[in-house]
């Protein structure tokens, strides 16, 4: 069988006419074949020109021609079925009374002796055309306002149960006034002539479809258009509903659908485009065993459809700017090939400023509306990308490949949500790109919802990477205050701090701004001080206490030229401000050091630095260890510089009494020091340290960074030993500590 037959093109080779090299009929051939038209007998017409047309498509019987190809003449002519000179095709049709007509083309092969026969129909009944467009619709390329419609046949088979629903709703709707009769008529004898003609193929199709099984020659009576099918998504391999726009035959079954998917840059759903695949099988299978199948064959279709809509709730509530964490196979796509990371993180959902950031990802476009309408390319708000030569940049294939793998199997998946994620909007928004009050998603029925992506697109905070996360996998958190009430800082230092962030977050454009418009309006808080002294800890417990998102940068994030830090501070500087997130620049000592006349290349960077300061709107912390003198201009753009002094012995008293409270309560990570979850409770004793050995440990010349690492290491030492921890770990662990020290400085004064 020719494997680029297509189901609705105009070269599929109907089933019941199977791709085969035949002979050239014979007479005996062409008898059989006479003998057979018993109810649709064939009929001689008039081939006069001039001829009365108010009969077209109104006789009820069927006209057999055959399609020849005459390789001395190299010109095609129709002849009839039964024996009958050949004459050349003409451009008056001369079998327009027909109601439609059965043509079998000739088709030559290498072999001028023997020919392909392919089978299609010709609609000429106007009756018909209008029933054809009102249920088989365009979705197939079928123009049914022709006067002359072809079909094929397997089209007609796979609508065959849609064509009996309609000849139904027009017997039910037929009354004197509103007369049907003929468009009962015209589809009745349709109708039977497609259950005769193709009786023995219909009860193999029924026979398969009872068992739930399928063959892969039979696979377009599934694959009809407008059918929602049950597959699983190829990137995160998670359940997804899709609906069929056109399905094609060939090596294997490529199919095109559509799904629910949200505009990034403009407030409003549509439909995107997704190209699906079936692998060719032998025999029979069960239909759910295919990567792609109808969803009403699912096993358990009604818990998978209600799954599914609760997830699209879910999905709808994340559209807009969010913060949210995560704990699960992350997803990003390089070079159309699409990669997995594990990702523990809290992260920020927002598909505008993804696309805004990653102009050259390919986000999926949204092609027509909720209702089917085509949008133009302008319209559709989504611009080419064009590489330096000036060429379109290819864009990934959505749901193509992955890496090293293709599309698996679908398997029966049942969706896991959690009460919380029932409902719209589970937790409030950073920021919304439209109007609370009247959200687009309102409008959303529950057969928008079933075809909802699965995956949503944003920023992970902890690995700083922009990913695509499953919906599945998102959870909300909850804020933590208990940093902020344990941070050792001066009570005065602390409200400052917490003032300034707090009034700089309630600001709005009528407050106080610079001569020029958007200088100025950022606050920029210096932390300087020795290692372990909580200038850190400070940021992360400042942005926890006031409810936003922390965005930690690394002095080498930043890059090592001027040009790499000028573009990556404006992605920094511009994402932060969307989001209300607080930044940290750690270690920012190259930076903020005085510039001097040799270093070209550094003072070209700290000029960027100054600049992107200067018209920062944000909240930014920097930390500092060793700065030896301040440049002047960065005086003038700090609001507040902290020097934080080494930790006195009553502020390590208070540090060493909260983490060993943590440990006893079983909330330190002591995994991250070797030790298993499952051991960790058997730390829940206390101690029993008396105030003078507090007051022994608060002694050691040790920073906070150091007294949690001690904690941590003395209690994994305890738990290798089976004892409860003690005082004596931690004095172990702390002489380790100061005999590492000792021995670095002897290596420093050698």
């Amino acid at each position: 069988m020719d494997p680029n037959s297509v189901l609705g093109g105009n070269a599929e080779i109907s089933h019941d006419f199977p791709q085969h090299v035949a002979p050239v009929p014979t007479p005996r051939m062409l008898q059989l074949n006479a003998a057979m038209n018993v109810r649709f007998k064939d009929a001689k017409v008039d081939t006069d020109v001039e001829r009365d047309t108010s009969k077209d498509g109104t006789r009820l019987e069927v006209k057999r021609l055959d399609k020849v190809y005459n390789p001395r003449t190299c010109a095609w002519t129709r002849r009839e079925s039964e024996i009958q000179k050949p004459t050349p095709i003409s451009t008056v049709n001369e079998h327009a009374e027909f109601a439609f007509i059965v043509l079998r083309e000739f088709k030559p092969t290498a072999d001028p002796a023997v020919n392909v026969i392919v089978t299609t129909y010709e609609i000429q009944s106007a009756q018909l055309r209008k029933i054809g467009q009102e249920v088989i619709g365009r979705e197939l390329g079928i123009s049914w306002t022709m006067s002359t419609v072809t079909v094929e046949p397997q089209t007609l088979m796979a609508f065959l149960p849609q064509l009996e629903e309609h000849l139904e709703l027009l017997r039910s709707k037929h009354t004197a006034e509103d007369d049907l009769s003929t468009e009962i008529e015209h589809l009745t004898f349709l109708l039977e002539f497609i259950n005769t003609e193709h009786a023995s193929t219909l009860k193999e199709i029924k026979a398969l479809l009872a068992n739930d099984e399928i063959t892969y020659d039979l696979a377009w009576v599934l694959y009809v258009p407008r059918t929602v099918l049950y597959t699983l998504c190829p990137v995160s391999n998670t359940p997804r509903a899709v609906r069929l726009i056109k399905a094609t035959k060939g090596l294997l079954w490529s199919l095109e659908a559509e799904y629910t998917e949200f505009h990034g840059r403009e407030p409003r759903f549509g439909l995107a485009p997704l190209n699906l695949s079936v692998s060719y099988f032998q025999g029979a299978v069960k239909i759910s065993s295919l990567s792609a199948y109808p969803l009403k064959y699912h096993p358990n279709v009604e818990g998978v459809t209600a799954s599914l809509v609760e997830r699209g709730k879910k999905w709808c509530g994340l559209q807009g700017v969010y913060l949210k964490y995560y704990n699960a196979m992350a997803f990003q796509c390089k070079n159309r090939i699409y990669f997995k990371r594990h990702t523990q993180s809290r992260i920020v959902i927002d598909k505008k400023t993804f696309d805004q950031i990653n102009p050259n990802y390919g986000l999926p476009a949204i092609a027509k509306t909720l209702a089917g309408e085509k949008l133009e390319p302008n319209v559709q708000g989504e611009e080419m990308t064009v590489g330096m030569d000036g060429q379109p940049v290819a864009q990934p294939v959505r749901g193509v490949r992955t890496a090293g793998r293709l599309v698996q199997r679908a398997r029966t998946v049942q969706l896991q949500l959690s009460q919380e994620d029932n409902h719209f909007n589970a937790t409030p928004a950073i920021t919304d790109d439209f109007d609370p009050e009247n959200p687009p998603w309102k409008d959303l029925k529950d057969d928008d919802l079933l075809l909802a992506s699965p995956l949503v697109y944003g920023f992970s905070l902890a690995e700083k990477l922009w990913l695509e996360f499953s919906v599945e996998d998102i959870q909300t958190f909850s804020w933590n205050d208990e940093p902020f009430t344990n941070l050792v800082l001066a009570r005065d230092q602390k409200s400052l701090i917490l003032s300034l962030v707090e009034s700089h977050m309630h600001r709005t454009s009528k407050h106080f701004d610079d001569f020029v418009q958007g200088k100025g309006q950022g606050l920029v808080i210096n932390l300087f001080g020795n290692p372990g002294i909580g200038k850190s800890l400070t940021a992360e417990a400042t942005s926890e206490h006031v409810r936003k998102p922390l965005y930690i940068v690394g002095a080498g994030d930043l890059g090592i030229t001027p040009q790499l830090l000028d573009a990556t501070l404006t992605t920094i500087f511009t994402v932060s401000s969307r989001w209300g997130a607080v930044v940290l620049i750690d270690e920012a000592d190259v930076f903020l050091e005085e510039r001097s006349l040799h270093d070209l290349t550094r003072n070209a960077m700290v000029a960027v630095f100054l600049r992107q300061l200067e018209y920062f709107r944000g909240i930014l912390f920097l930390t500092t260890n060793r700065v030896r003198t301040f440049d002047r201009a960065f005086q003038s753009r700090i609001h507040v510089s902290l020097r934080y002094r080494d930790l006195t012995p009553d502020a390590k008293r208070q540090i060493w009494t909260a983490f060993l409270k943590k440990a006893v309560a079983g909330s330190l990570d002591l995994e991250s020091a070797g030790s298993s979850a499952s051991d960790i409770s058997k730390l829940a004793t206390p101690i029993g340290l008396t105030d003078e050995e507090l007051g022994q440990l608060a002694q050691k010349p040790v920073n906070g960074r150091q007294i949690k690492n001690a904690v941590l290491t003395a209690g994994a030492l305890a738990l290798a030993r089976k004892q409860p921890l003690g005082f004596g770990h931690l004095i172990e662990v702390l002489d380790m500590i100061e005999q590492f020290d000792a021995t670095d400085e002897a290596t420093e004064g050698a």
